[in-house]
């Protein structure tokens, strides 16, 4: 899909070091066993006919209970472009250093962060078994890092996209 170079800096002093952006059925013979395993939850998920399942039927459906903290969960903005925090884990709100339930990205993320980040959405919106972005994200603290992040699409009506699920997976140092 896309591939960068370079470093991004993003908020609160994250250094990102853009990698590849691939789609879901192609990226998981290199993705870790938490992604797999999300990703296989979701795949089950998803309608008979292909479509990506609800949130509802994700929530309804208690997959991988110890990732939870892990997971946020966005909702799609169509007429603004933009994407709104819906509700976020608490692992993944602790490594952010902040809860963004209710912001959106475009009020967030500025510059090329922002440009990533959008681009990161757009992408899993587009592709019907969502991505895996393998960029290297530095978490301020220096201890965390994140290898891999998954966005999955989800639809309320399985045709459009009405959300966001994103699982980013860490090491710690």
């Amino acid at each position: 899909m896309t591939k960068r170079g370079g470093t991004i800096i993003g908020l609160g002093g994250t250094m990102l070091g853009p990698g590849d952006k691939v789609p879901c059925e192609l990226a998981m013979s290199r993705a870790s066993n938490p992604t797999r395993r999300i990703f296989d939850a979701w795949f089950a998920l998803r309608t008979p006919g292909g479509a990506a399942p609800s949130l509802v039927a994700w929530d309804a459906s208690g997959a991988v209970p110890d990732l939870q903290s892990s997971i946020l969960i966005v909702e799609i903005l169509p007429d603004t472009k933009d994407y709104r925090y819906l509700r976020i884990g608490k692992r993944a709100a602790e490594l952010r250093g902040y809860d963004p339930t209710g912001m959106t990205v475009r009020g967030i993320y500025t510059a090329d962060a922002l440009d990533f980040v959008l681009e990161n959405y757009d992408l899993a919106v587009a592709h019907p078994c969502g991505i895996v972005d393998f960029s290297v994200d530095i978490i301020p603290d220096d201890r965390h890092v994140e290898l891999e992040t998954m966005l999955l699409p989800l639809s309320k009506d399985g045709t459009v996209p009405s959300h966001v699920l994103v699982y980013g997976h860490y090491i710690t140092k």
